[in-house]
């Protein structure tokens, strides 16, 4: 980094943690950086799709919050990359990649197409498609112990991850004391 590094950027390497042996090796890290990019791709893409979706059904402040959730990510990585002299836009203006254009082109046709349904929407006072009408009582029907069932199950879900990743820092924490230990 050529810039005094600011609190942003001290947050940043926290977040990152880059030191941590979590990365692995040269390849397991290449491989995890691969992977949180191929990640943030499908976020993106899904946040578009969504924010497309919620705009045809007559939402409009829903597309919006997407969209800008979409863009975010992108947006800090830029910054990340830029912080440390590295200028995505110029990559990928040298490379000429097919992919990078095509991207750009989706997000930006994913875009108008989402903005035109909420002018219809704001315009006519109607949405494009009408949103099917879900009565869900909880506790009753299919809908309502489905819906049930799924709050309860998030609830379980989070709390298991929450269990799951204390005790597997545990079980890696005693691992690499032993290996320290058999190996000073």
């Amino acid at each position: 980094m050529t810039h005094k590094p600011t609190l942003l950027d001290r947050v940043a390497e926290r977040i990152m943690d880059l030191d941590s042996p979590a990365y692995g090796d040269e390849r397991e890290r290449a491989v995890f950086m691969e992977s949180s990019s191929f990640g943030l791709t499908t976020g993106l893409y899904a946040g578009l799709v969504g924010a497309l979706v919620a705009s045809i059904f007559g939402a409009v402040l829903l597309p919006v919050v997407l969209l800008a959730v979409t863009i975010l990510p992108s947006a800090a990585a830029t910054w990340y990359a830029k912080r440390r002299d590295v200028h995505p836009r110029k990559l990928a203006e040298n490379a000429g990649a097919r992919s990078t254009m095509v991207g750009i082109v989706v997000f930006g046709a994913v875009m108008a197409l989402t903005f035109a349904a909420m002018t219809y929407t704001v315009l006519t006072g109607a949405p494009l498609v009408p949103a099917p009408r879900l009565d869900v009582t909880p506790g009753e029907g299919f809908l309502g112990g489905m819906a049930q069932g799924a709050v309860v199950g998030g609830i379980i879900g989070g709390l298991a991850a929450i269990v799951g990743g204390m005790l597997s820092f545990r079980r890696a924490r005693r691992h690499r004391d032993d290996v320290g230990l058999r190996h000073p």
